[in-house]
């Protein structure tokens, strides 16, 4: 019985229990692992047909980050106002999903989590206040409302254009920072 509640603990997304963190031995840990891949097939086998693809999707995704989690990419040559490739994964309803050009505006001091701003040509000049056409890259829009924080392992590689790594000019950084204060002031 305590295993079903420790499985249950895990799976709501704690590691602790009665307030206390959870420590598990050698077995027991062997075992929750055991109870929770069962659980996972036993979920898959009834749930994920060929006609889902967006949970076969997700489960590559979480495939996806486990690989992730071993990426040890260079930091030192990451700068903010360069664009990268930035996985933004498989996520949930209409948030942001795929690997898609990000600007990145901003690091933590070592550089391991950053603030992206996607960037899509589905939006060039729709007129949107939190949209930010960039100037320096054919049909490209920042989507302010999608800045998001992300490890620095999901950031693939440089984005290119014209042959040289992609940065933010002055003007489109300039830009970008009056439309982020009207989105976030609520000014229109």
């Amino acid at each position: 019985m305590i295993y079903k509640n420790i499985l249950r603990e895990i799976s709501n997304g704690l590691v602790y229990v009665k307030g206390k963190f959870l420590k598990l031995n050698n077995k027991d840990f062997s075992y929750v692992l055991k109870l929770l891949k069962e659980s996972l097939i036993q979920k898959l086998s009834k749930e994920i047909d060929y006609k889902n693809i967006e949970k076969i999707k997700y489960l590559k995704w979480c495939y996806d980050k486990l690989l992730l989690n071993d990426n040890n990419a260079k930091t030192s040559i990451l700068k903010p106002g360069s664009i990268c490739w930035v996985d933004f994964g498989q996520n949930v309803g209409s948030e942001l999903r795929k690997l898609r050009p990000a600007i990145l505006w901003r690091s933590s001091a070592d550089k391991k989590m950053w603030t992206v701003i996607p960037l899509s040509s589905k939006c060039h000049n729709d007129k949107y206040y939190f949209h930010c056409d960039i100037n320096g890259l054919p049909c490209s829009t920042a989507k302010l409302e999608s800045m998001a924080n992300f490890s620095y392992k999901r950031l693939r590689e440089p984005f290119f254009h014209n042959k040289k790594i992609a940065h933010l000019s002055e003007d489109d950084y300039s830009n970008i920072l009056v439309s982020l204060k009207k989105y976030y002031t609520f000014e229109n």
